[in-house]
């Protein structure tokens, strides 16, 4: 996701106290200045001028320090005087100072101050509303897609039950980007354009133009670059017409980033050079370590990897010397994937493994995955060098050996030359099983993955959102309801227990044998049958001890006869069943017998999965067949070679 300076503050500008926003902007910064210079904190009138000052410090000069020091003393003051309002005024300007300084954690800290006071101290819906806001934008800076949710629902939901007007778009707008996040885009659009209509509702062109830049950034998300286009144009183009350069730089950087998604990096540089301008001119770090980035990006997509590293470097010494976090992560990613597009696998690795120690839990995951990546392709390069300078010292070996042949017997020389050449081979062989084994091991890993995602991960986000939701329910005195989740965890978590019991049975090498798969179908079938009332009997061929199988001819085999066993236990309305395992003259004949109600093959159900059963037959080479008619049971029948 691209990252953006701007979008979030409309929640700390427009949802409550919006007034003194306007007035902020028609009072000269000198005039209020000479007032706090001319007179003493004795009651709200000063806190609100101290609130105007603070603002200027922070838009108009990007003093945060000078901004972050006042807002410690009208904290101080407000509180003294009893002014509520003041300290909810202080925590939020503090909490827009770390966002602008990418403190993220610190920002999310004075987020949850201004509604803390704002509920201890029963201030106004629309105050607390706007601390709702604030914090749901604290919570989508430090990627808490499920708190966003929560407290922005939250925020909605108190919005309409006062009726609070005007109403801010905030809440609606991280609601819809959180559901991005999590792949949910359909159900996203809905609060995208709920958020629009209220920016147009309140007449606000600085919000309009706001979130036309998030639009931008939404269809850049879901890598729609043609569509963000426009949306980044004319953010741009309200942005230039109120003056707006933090906007104007979001908007020209967005514009940058779509071009060379779509191949156009020349035309992409143009406008990534404006906004370098605009963020040197605002002395803004984060912003100049953002275009930094894209900058690299464009010159990358050139083929210009010189000018692209430079680039990447001058962000890197930035982010390091100012602790931009996030930003140094993106930069040392960006790196990695430069120098592994330019075949540099050894460099690529370096900045791999800094990404790594850089990264949270939540993503190290794929960024191990991206690493034994570029180990392989680094593994695998020395080994090629070294198959040549062996192969080259072989050829000066066999050279020396013919010219010896002159000065020897026949005998001998070719004695020494089937020596050379058995070396040879040997060599050669084995560096060809260790070239094979280790893309047996990539294979092997890549599988891993594919199962643990497929089985776990989506099961896994699914108790996580359920463990959310029960917690609000219980909040909520919903005891029912919330035990109803509570049973769908457990399930779920079942669920992710057979699947992790089953992907290691897979991997395990101790069960490489056909005995071992028989063995594993008959306790899968027994207490199935049993549960059925069906009398079921198990055959195994003593000849297939021993024997053994590779890990994917084992796991299709096993998924067939779990397969065939699920369908007889639904649909067979047996009374008996018989499964078989025999071997004769390197053939495998697996034989799943029932004497149920059977059914027409011509007019096969969807649901019994005999097309995915077809798949792996022949994925092991084998065949599958099945014989059934209405009322004469069903046989099903696997033969494959072993």
């Amino acid at each position: 996701m691209r990252y953006c300076h701007v979008l979030p503050l409309t929640g700390f500008l427009t949802v409550y106290l919006c007034s003194a926003v306007v007035a902020q902007v028609s009072t000269p910064a000198d005039s209020l200045v000479r007032y706090l210079k001319t007179h003493n904190p004795a009651d709200t009138a000063y806190i609100r001028v101290m609130d105007k000052v603070i603002y200027s410090q922070i838009y108009q000069k990007a003093d945060y320090a000078r901004a972050d020091s006042m807002s410690r003393q009208m904290a101080d003051i407000a509180t003294r005087m009893g002014d509520w309002f003041g300290v909810v005024r202080a925590a939020r300007n503090r909490a827009t100072i770390s966002l602008l300084t990418a403190n993220y954690e610190q920002m999310l800290v004075h987020c949850k101050k201004t509604l803390d006071v704002a509920e201890q101290h029963n201030l106004p819906p629309v105050v607390v509303y706007g601390a709702l806001s604030n914090l749901a934008a604290g919570y989508d800076k430090v990627g808490n897609d499920p708190m966003v949710l929560q407290t922005a629902l939250k925020a909605i939901q108190l919005q309409e039950r006062y009726n609070i007007r005007p109403r801010g778009p905030v809440a609606h707008r991280l609601v819809g980007g959180a559901l991005v996040k999590m792949g949910k885009v359909q159900q996203a659009m809905p609060y995208y354009r709920e958020a629009g209509v209220i920016f147009r509702e309140n007449g606000d062109p600085r919000g309009i133009a706001i979130f036309e830049n998030q639009l931008g950034d939404l269809y850049t998300d879901i890598k729609q670059p043609q569509q963000a286009l426009p949306h980044f144009r004319e953010s741009l183009k309200l942005a230039e017409q109120i003056k707006f350069e933090l906007l104007q730089f979001d908007a020209l950087d967005g514009l940058a980033v779509c071009l060379r998604m779509l191949n156009k990096p020349d035309e992409g540089l143009a406008y990534a050079r404006r906004a370098l301008q605009i963020a040197e001119k605002q002395q803004n770090k984060l912003a100049t370590c953002t275009i930094f980035g894209t900058i690299a990006d464009l010159y990358k997509a050139k083929k210009d990897y010189v000018s692209a590293e430079s680039y990447l470097k001058k962000g890197l010494t930035l982010a390091e010397d100012n602790e931009f976090k996030d930003e140094r992560k993106k930069l040392v990613q960006q790196m990695a994937d430069l120098y592994g597009e330019q075949q540099k696998y050894q460099q690529a690795y370096t900045f791999q493994l800094q990404r790594n120690k850089l990264i949270d839990s939540a993503t190290t995951v794929r960024t191990n995955a991206e690493v034994q990546r570029l180990i392989a392709r680094y593994e695998t390069d020395k080994k090629e060098a070294r198959i040549q300078l062996l192969q080259k010292e072989n050829q000066l070996k066999q050279k020396e050996a013919a010219r010896a042949s002159f000065r020897t017997n026949a005998l001998l020389v070719g004695g020494l030359l089937l020596l050379l050449l058995g070396t040879a081979v040997s060599a050669w062989l084995l560096n060809r099983s260790k070239l094979r084994r280790l893309q047996e091991a990539q294979a092997l890993r890549r599988q891993i993955a594919h199962d643990l995602h497929d089985e776990v991960g989506s099961t896994l986000s699914s108790i996580s959102l359920l463990s959310g939701m029960t917690d609000k329910l219980l909040t909520e005195n919903r005891p029912e309801t919330a035990h109803r989740m509570v049973q769908k965890i457990y399930t779920d978590a079942r669920q992710i227990l057979e699947a992790m019991d089953e992907i290691i049975w897979t991997i395990n090498p101790g069960n490489d044998s056909l005995q071992r798969i028989a063995l594993r179908l008959q306790e899968y079938a027994q207490p199935l049958m049993e549960s059925k009332a069906i009398r079921f009997s198990f055959e195994i061929d003593p000849m297939l001890e021993g024997l053994p199988i590779s890990m994917e001819v084992r796991r299709n085999l096993y998924l067939i006869g779990k397969e065939a066993i699920n369908n007889l236990i639904k649909y067979s309305q047996a009374t008996a069943a018989t499964v078989g395992f025999t071997y004769d003259q390197g053939q495998l004949r697996v034989l799943i017998e029932d004497n149920g109600q059977g059914f027409d093959p011509a007019q096969l159900s969807t649901r019994t999965g005999q097309q995915s059963m077809q798949e792996r037959a022949r994925a092991i080479g084998g065949t599958l067949t099945v014989r059934s008619a209405p009322g004469q049971g069903t046989t099903l029948e696997l033969t494959a070679a072993a």
